[in-house]
C-alpha cells in the first residue's frame, strides 16, 4: 500500500513536465478552449497512468489512488472542457476494468464527483490569473473532496458482505480522504511549479530575444571562450564587426580572430587579457584596431570584456562584447583639431576670450571661453558650459546684479566695457562690448586679461616708495639720534664725573641724597640715549656667547620684582637650545622692555609666558613687515602675555620712535624701537602676534653661533671688587673734551694712578712716542685730528703690540667696524661712564682686581 502510494504521488510529479508544456506554449496559452482540453487530456491520461498504481482495502471494494488531485483541477483549470476529457478518459479506464458492478458504480460517480467538485469551486472562486489557484479555491477544493469521498467510503464499509468494524469502516475513510487531500495539494504545488518554470522560460526567452534586437540595433557583437581553449563562440555581430562576413555564428579559432588584429596592438591586447584572465578580473575595457579582411579597412574596436567561473562546471569562461567605435574617434578626431586650431589662435591673443548671454541679474549662460578659464578661474570651460553660476562663485546677489546692470547699459548705449574685478587672489581686467538680444539679454564679447602683474606693480611701486620714505626717515633720525647721543653723553659724562668726585668728598647725609639723585638722573640720561641709539642700530654693542636658557634662569629673581603678584609668570625652555652672541646687557633690557609693556597690557593681573625654541630657516624668509632674515640656524625667544591685544590700526605703528597708547608719564614709546632696533643691529627680527581680547605674543629671532657660551662674561662684569693699589701705574688719557678729560683725570687720580693727559690722538701719540713707559692707554674714539682713537691704537701698537688699551665714545659705530685696529679683547665703554666701570674696565686690562668705587 505503501509503495502504491509512493508511485503514484512521484507520478504526479512527474506530471508537471506536461503541465510546463502547456503554460510555455504560447500558442496553446493563448486559446482558451485549446489549453482548456490539453488540460484535461493531461488529467485524464494521468488518471489512467495512476490507475495502474492503485491498490484495494480489503474491507472496500473500490480501488485506492492519487486520482483525485488531477480529477479535481482538470474540472477547476481545465472547465468544462477539460473536465469533460478528464471525465470521460477516467470513465473508460473504469469500464475496462473487471470489477464488481457496486464497485463500479462507486467509482464512476467519485470520479465524476471529483471533476463536479473542480466545476463547482470554478464557479465560486474563478481562476482569474489561470494558471494560478487562489488560497481560498484552494480550501473550497478540499472540502468538497472530503464531503464526496467520505459518503460512498462509508457506504461500502457500512453495506459490505463482509461486515467490518466501525474502527476500520472510520480508518478506511481516514486513510482514503488523507490520501485525496495529499493528491489535491500535490497537484496545486506541481501545478504552481510548473507555471513558475514556464514564466521564467518565457521571460528567459523574452530577454534573450531583445538582448538580440538591442545588440543588432547598437551594431555590437558578443564572443564567448572558455579560458585555454582554442575555440570561441561568435555571434553575427561579432562576425560582422571582425570583417568575417563570410563565416557562420557559432565556434571558431581563436587564431581567426587574432589574425583579424592591427599587428602594432595585437601583443599588447594578447598581453593584457592574459593578465586579466589570470587574474580573474570581472571587468576591463580595451581599445584596439583591426583590419577588416572584408574590405581592408582599419577599424577602431572597443572590447568590453569580463570573466567568471560557471557555478557546475568551474570552467572559467570570457565574455566580449564588442562595437565598431571608428566613426566616434573620427569625429573626435576632427572635433579636436578643430578646437586645436581655435585654442591655438585663442593662446595667441594676450588674454582669454569670452563670449556668453547675460541678463540685468547676472550671467545666463557662458558661451565660449578660452583654455584660460583653468588660469583665471580654476574651472574647465565645459563646467562653465554646464553650469553658468560656477564663475561667480561667492558674489553676492548685489554684486552679480551691478556686473549684469553694467553689461546691459552698455549694450543699450553701445559704449564699450571696461571692468576690473578680484577672482581667486587674482586681478582680472575685462575688455569687450556688449549687445541687445532681446528678452532683457545681452551678448557679451571681449577679451579677459590678468591684470595681477599690473596691480601687483603698482602695489609693489607704493610699497617700495613707503619702505623708502621709512627708511630715510629712520636713517634721518638715527643720524640726529647717533649726533644728539654723542654730545649729549659727553655732558652726562661731565655731570656723573663730577657728582662722583663730590661724592667721595662729601659725608653729609642730605648732600649724598642729593648727589645720589643727580647720579640716578644722569644714569636715566644715559639709558635714554642708550636706547636712541639701539633704535638707530648704532648702539655698541658687546656681544659674546650666550645660552638664553641661562639668561632668563639668571634674570628671573629681577622678573619678579618688576611684575606684581596678581600675574603669573611661566618659563618653557627648550633642552639643548643653541647659543647666540649677543650683547648681554642690552638683551636684558629687551627682555625688561617687553616684561613691562606685558604687564601694562594685563593690568597687571594675568598669565606670561617666556619660550625659547630653535628654527631652522630653509629659504630665505620675508615676515609681514618687510623684515627679511636669511636662511640658517636661529633661537626664538617668545614672550606671551594674555592681555588687551594690540589693535589693528596701532599694529603697524608699534616699532615707530616715540610712538605710545599710553597715558601722559606712562611711557616714552623709545621701548619697542630699542628692542626691533638691538634685534636687528644683532641680525635677526622681531615678529609680532596679537588677537585683541585673547593677547600679544613677541618673538625675537637671534642667529645661532656654533661658539660656547655661559654667563661667566656677564657675571664677571657684575663681580663684587676690592681695592688694590694703584701706585706707580701709568696711563695715557686722550679725550677732546676738556669738561669730561679733566673729571676723567680727577677720577682716576683719586684712585692712585699718574695720569697724562692729552686733547687729541696726534697730541697723546706724540706723548707716547717721546716716553713710551705708559701702562694703560684710555681714549675717545671720536676725535678731531689725524689719529682717531681707533687710528691711534694701530699706532700705538706698531710701537708697542701688547700695550692694553680702553675705547671710550658717546657714539661708538667706528668701534664694531672690523679691521679698524681693535682687538676682540679691548674693552669698549660707552659714555657717560660710571667710575666704578672705569676702573673695573683699567683692573680687567691689567689682569687685576678691581678697585671698588
Amino acid at each position: 500500500m505503501i509503495v502504491s502510494t509512493l508511485q503514484s504521488l512521484t507520478a504526479l510529479t512527474l506530471a508537471g513536465g506536461f503541465f510546463y508544456l502547456i503554460f510555455a506554449t504560447p500558442g496553446v496559452r493563448r486559446r482558451v478552449y485549446r489549453r482548456q482540453a490539453l488540460f484535461g487530456l493531461v488529467a485524464g491520461v494521468l488518471v489512467i497512468f495512476l490507475g495502474f498504481s492503485a491498490f484495494s482495502i480489503e474491507a472496500l471494494a473500490i480501488s485506492i489512488s492519487a486520482k483525485p488531485g488531477p480529477l479535481v483541477f482538470a474540472g477547476y483549470l481545465g472547465g468544462p472542457v477539460g473536465g469533460l476529457i478528464a471525465a470521460c478518459l477516467s470513465a473508460l479506464y473504469l469500464l475496462s476494468l473487471d470489477v464488481p458492478m457496486p464497485s463500479l458504480l462507486a467509482g464512476l460517480f467519485a470520479h465524476v464527483g471529483f471533476v463536479a467538485v473542480g466545476l463547482g469551486v470554478r464557479k465560486l472562486v474563478a481562476p482569474r490569473d489561470w494558471p494560478r489557484v487562489p488560497m481560498r479555491a484552494v480550501w473550497l477544493l478540499l472540502a468538497g473532496f472530503v464531503v464526496l469521498q467520505a459518503l460512498p467510503v462509508l457506504a461500502l464499509g457500512l453495506f459490505g458482505s463482509n461486515g467490518p468494524s466501525l474502527e476500520t469502516i472510520l480508518f478506511n475513510v481516514a486513510f482514503v480522504c488523507g490520501l485525496g487531500i495529499l493528491s489535491i495539494l500535490v497537484t496545486w504545488q506541481v501545478v504552481a511549479l510548473a507555471h513558475r518554470f514556464a514564466i521564467q522560460a518565457d521571460e528567459k526567452a523574452r530577454l534573450t530575444s531583445r538582448l538580440e534586437l538591442v545588440l543588432k540595433s547598437a551594431g555590437v557583437g558578443v564572443t564567448s571562450r572558455i579560458a585555454g581553449s582554442d575555440d570561441i563562440f561568435v555571434d553575427a555581430g561579432a562576425l560582422e564587426i571582425y570583417g568575417l562576413t563570410d563565416r557562420a555564428p557559432g565556434l571558431m579559432s581563436v587564431n581567426d580572430l587574432w589574425a583579424t588584429f592591427h599587428p602594432d596592438d595585437l601583443d599588447r591586447v594578447r598581453t593584457d587579457l592574459e593578465n586579466q584572465t589570470a587574474a580573474e578580473t570581472q571587468h576591463l575595457l580595451l581599445e584596439f584596431r583591426i583590419i577588416r579582411p572584408s574590405d581592408g579597412e582599419t577599424r577602431h574596436i572597443l572590447l568590453n570584456w569580463g570573466c567568471a567561473r560557471d557555478p557546475q562546471s568551474g570552467k572559467l569562461e570570457l565574455t566580449s562584447v564588442l562595437s565598431d567605435v571608428t566613426d566616434l574617434r573620427q569625429m573626435a578626431a576632427s572635433r579636436a583639431e578643430a578646437l586645436g586650431r581655435l585654442e591655438a589662435a585663442a593662446d595667441n591673443v594676450p588674454g582669454m576670450i569670452y563670449q556668453g548671454i547675460w541678463s540685468s541679474n547676472g550671467a545666463e549662460k557662458h558661451l565660449y571661453l578660452g583654455g584660460k578659464s583653468r588660469e583665471y578661474w580654476g574651472v574647465e570651460p565645459q563646467q562653465a558650459y554646464d553650469d553658468a553660476a560656477i564663475l561667480t562663485t561667492g558674489k553676492t546677489p548685489e554684486e552679480l546684479a551691478m556686473g549684469g546692470r553694467v553689461f546691459m547699459d552698455a549694450a543699450h548705449s553701445g559704449t564699450a566695457i571696461h571692468r576690473r574685478s578680484q577672482v581667486r587672489g587674482r586681478w582680472i581686467d575685462f575688455h569687450g562690448s556688449a549687445a541687445p538680444i532681446g528678452d532683457d539679454l545681452c551678448r557679451v564679447d571681449g577679451v579677459v586679461v590678468d591684470a595681477t602683474g599690473e596691480v601687483a606693480a603698482l602695489d609693489e611701486a607704493q610699497r617700495q616708495t613707503e619702505l623708502a620714505n621709512r627708511a630715510q626717515r629712520m636713517e634721518s633720525i638715527g643720524q640726529l639720534t647717533g649726533g644728539i647721543a654723542h654730545d649729549f653723553n659727553n655732558l652726562l659724562a661731565v655731570i656723573m664725573g663730577n657728582l662722583e668726585l663730590l661724592k667721595d668728598d662729601i659725608h653729609g647725609p642730605d648732600q649724598r641724597r642729593m648727589i645720589e639723585a643727580g647720579l640716578e638722573a644722569t644714569r636715566r640720561g644715559a639709558d635714554l640715549t642708550r636706547s636712541m641709539l639701539a633704535f638707530a642700530r648704532r648702539a655698541r654693542l658687546d656681544p659674546e656667547p650666550l645660552d638664553l636658557n641661562e639668561v632668563i634662569r639668571h634674570a628671573r629673581n629681577w622678573m619678579y620684582r618688576a611684575l606684581p603678584e596678581t600675574v603669573d609668570m611661566e618659563t618653557s625652555l627648550l633642552a639643548g637650545l643653541w647659543q647666540v652672541r649677543l650683547d648681554a646687557a642690552s638683551l636684558e633690557s629687551a627682555i625688561l622692555n617687553l616684561l613691562l609693556n606685558a604687564r601694562d597690557a594685563m593690568d597687571g593681573h594675568g598669565k606670561l609666558t617666556i619660550e625659547t625654541a630653535n628654527l631652522r630657516i630653509d629659504d630665505a624668509y620675508v615676515d609681514s613687515r618687510d623684515q627679511e632674515l636669511l636662511p640658517g640656524r636661529y633661537v626664538m625667544l617668545a614672550i606671551s602675555d594674555t592681555g588687551t591685544g594690540i589693535p589693528e590700526h596701532s599694529l603697524h605703528k608699534i616699532f615707530e620712535p616715540f610712538y605710545t597708547t599710553k597715558g601722559p608719564g606712562q611711557g616714552s614709546g623709545i621701548g619697542l624701537s630699542m628692542v626691533q632696533g638691538f634685534v636687528k643691529q644683532s641680525g635677526g627680527t622681531v615678529q609680532v602676534y596679537t588677537e585683541p581680547g585673547q593677547g600679544t605674543t613677541f618673538k625675537l629671532y637671534f642667529p645661532a653661533t656654533n661658539a660656547d657660551g655661559s654667563m661667566a662674561s656677564l657675571n664677571s662684569r657684575r663681580a663684587a671688587s676690592a681695592r688694590f693699589d694703584a701706585g706707580g701705574l701709568r696711563l695715557l688719557l686722550a679725550e677732546d673734551e676738556t669738561a669730561v678729560r679733566k673729571v676723567l683725570v680727577a677720577t682716576l687720580r683719586a684712585a692712585g694712578f699718574d695720569v697724562t693727559a692729552a686733547a687729541s690722538g696726534d697730541e697723546a701719540m706724540a706723548v707716547y712716542a717721546a716716553n713710551p713707559v705708559f701702562d694703560v692707554v684710555i681714549t675717545d674714539i671720536v676725535m678731531p685730528g689725524t689719529l682717531q682713537g681707533t687710528g691711534l691704537a694701530r699706532a700705538l701698537r706698531a710701537l708697542n703690540p701688547d700695550l692694553p688699551m680702553i675705547f671710550m665714545s658717546g657714539y661708538a659705530s667706528e668701534a664694531t667696524v672690523h679691521g679698524n685696529g681693535l682687538r676682540p679683547e679691548d674693552i669698549r665703554l660707552m659714555k657717560p661712564v660710571p667710575k666704578g666701570d672705569l676702573l673695573r674696565a683699567v683692573a680687567q686690562v691689567l689682569g687685576r682686581t678691581a678697585p671698588a668705587p
